[in-house]
């Protein structure tokens, strides 16, 4: 997953730092209350929070905590983040990361930053493949270490006299971490923490488009798409076409079949293609798989279901919470293409 990325919880949008957030950062990060408590002075002026945004928080996977209603809006009220591999004070591997956070005083006794933290551990595990994530508290810090309690983090080993380098003298830390098995193990087995599949889309044509569409609705799971102007599909020659029935559909700009297919492709993680009769030349189906080829996008083509086994695999290496964009000949041209689009797609959503 590529950066930048917003990340959304019940009660709070958590978004990367923007050099306009230096003056509510300063109003917060001064407090004498914050700081010292997570292992930095508190700042003494803008200019001050201006930079220690450019340098330490603007930057991939760190992210502003605002508050999804209420006052203030879109205003950071405070941070969370993870030092991935070598940029963590940790002695970690790559595919670790440390974890850190603050929360302005105002918002403390909510149970906003447990909130935020499992998010981003979520996040970690899920969408980064991360392996474990790794947490540090003094001894002194209660809150701290509650947060930590709570979102299952295990405690590891304890620092001796650990140095203060930013705020002076010495202190003890525990340190806790908590793996991706032992993370999973305490999740709601009924709960798609860690889906491989977010949203189908497709074009909406008859076919493998249709038969992914009704199998994603079926189960419960978003679908998307570009269709072509007017909602067109051989069976809805007429606005608003296909859209009646698929309003979660949009329409391409201006092109038919081709615009809406390069689309689609583009607008997906990955592609795939379900072909009884494999790609025909110069066909629909085989313009959706040059396309990928051409944009550097993952596709696979199958024709049974026999091969669901090497689709799995396939969608495995590519991660977690994909939208998936599903293709292949209409109807007309090779029945019973819907039914085994509609049960393929089935067998991975569930």
């Amino acid at each position: 997953m590529s950066w930048p990325v917003t990340l959304a919880t019940e009660r709070l949008i958590l978004r990367p730092w923007r050099a306009d957030d230096a003056d509510v950062l300063f109003a917060y990060a001064s407090d004498p209350d914050i700081g010292p408590a997570a292992g930095w002075p508190p700042h003494k002026s803008v200019n001050e929070s201006r930079e220690v945004l450019e340098n330490v928080l603007m930057v991939p996977e760190t992210y502003a905590l605002t508050l999804r209603d209420g006052t203030p809006q879109d205003e950071p009220v405070g941070c969370v983040g993870l030092k991935i591999g070598e940029d963590s004070d940790l002695a970690i591997g790559d595919d670790q990361a440390e974890l850190g956070y603050w929360l302005a005083k105002p918002f403390w006794g909510q149970g906003l930053m447990p909130e935020a933290v499992r998010e981003v551990m979520r996040h970690g595990f899920c969408d980064l493949g991360l392996t474990a994530i790794w947490a540090g508290h003094y001894q002194s810090n209660e809150k701290s270490r509650r947060v930590q309690e709570k979102v299952g983090l295990r405690h590891q080993r304890t620092i001796a006299n650990r140095p203060l380098k930013l705020i002076g003298g010495h202190t003890n830390e525990e340190v806790n971490w908590l793996t991706r098995d032992q993370w999973l193990a305490l999740q709601d087995p009924s709960a798609a923490i860690c889906r491989r599949i977010a949203r189908i889309r497709s074009g909406g044509q008859t076919g493998a488009d249709r038969g992914a569409l009704d199998a994603a609705r079926e189960l419960g799971i978003p679908i998307c798409g570009w269709c072509p102007p007017g909602g067109l599909a051989e069976d809805f020659p007429e606005p608003p076409g296909l859209l009646a029935s698929y309003p979660e559909l949009t329409e391409s700009a201006r092109g038919g079949y081709a615009e809406r297919t390069t689309w689609n492709v583009r607008d997906s993680h990955a592609t795939l293609i379900i072909a009884p009769a494999g790609l025909k030349p110069s066909s629909g189906t085989e313009l959706t798989a040059r396309r990928a080829r051409q944009m550097g996008r993952p596709h696979l083509v199958i024709s049974s279901l026999s091969q669901m086994p090497d689709v799995i695999r396939w969608l495995g290496d590519l991660g977690s919470e994909l939208t998936l964009n599903v293709a292949g000949p209409r109807e007309s041209e090779t029945p019973g293409t819907y039914a085994l689009a509609r049960e393929a797609v089935r067998q991975l959503l569930s």
